[in-house]
């Protein structure tokens, strides 16, 4: 399978959850000095953050991998006690499976056992590597990535969006003294700001990690019937 840096789940998924991130940073700077605006400085100071922006997924990996574990829907979906699909499709799904290939045997004659939990694992794993051409399953595991990304980053977020928030303030209030003195682009950083503090707290939420990572199980678990044996 071909790969490419700058797929569609690479920037959307990403690079623009990293770009998010450090969003404060860009805006402060090229609202708060004139010297920014300068074509030569604005280059320099976006490669670089452009670069770690492109570095941010990788720390997120150092400092989250034994701190963070993700849920599994779509393996839940394929359990024998998960009632979430229905009987008949899930009967459906199962005689599916069981022909895909012959280590699915267990699919014929489903059992809640460990051994069959693992073998609705292998299946998961199994449908991911043979539906990287579904649009409609793609286009929610990007939802899903993106979403993953942006909470694995609420933090770093959060303060980021309220340090900028902070300087535009102290730095206004000491250059320029009185607020009616004060430039309408401070302004606007800091109500840039503000409201990336506020989608970082309020949007950036486990609840719509959770949707969205069962939005993508279930559009996987739906694949099934696409499938040729």
């Amino acid at each position: 399978m071909k790969l490419e840096l700058l797929d569609a789940y690479n920037i959307r998924a990403r690079l623009s959850a990293s770009i998010i991130l450090l969003a404060p940073i860009a805006v402060t700077l090229f609202f708060l000095f004139e010297e920014v605006h300068i074509f030569a400085t604005s280059s320099i100071i976006l490669f670089v953050l452009l670069a770690l922006a492109n570095y941010v997924p990788i720390l997120q990996r150092t400092f989250s991998k034994n701190r963070t574990s993700r849920t599994n829907y779509a393996t839940q979906l394929l359990y024998v006690d998960n009632k979430t699909i229905s009987a008949e499709m899930k009967k459906r799904y199962y005689a599916k499976i069981s022909k895909l290939d012959p280590s699915f045997a267990c699919f014929e004659n489903p059992v809640d056992t460990p051994a069959f939990k693992c073998a609705c694992e292998s299946a998961v794993t199994y449908l991911r590597n043979r539906t990287r051409d579904n649009h409609l399953v793609q286009e929610e595991n990007i939802n899903y990535g993106f979403c993953r990304n942006l909470y694995a980053n609420k933090a770093a977020g959060i303060i980021v969006a309220a340090l900028c928030s902070a300087f535009t303030i102290l730095f206004s209030c000491q250059k320029h003294g009185m607020l009616s003195a004060i430039p309408i682009q401070n302004y606007l950083a800091f109500g840039f700001d503000g409201l990336l503090l506020l989608f970082w707290i309020f949007l950036a939420t486990k609840k719509a990690l959770e949707q969205t990572g069962f939005s993508y199980a279930k559009a996987l678990i739906e694949s099934i019937d696409s499938l040729q044996g």
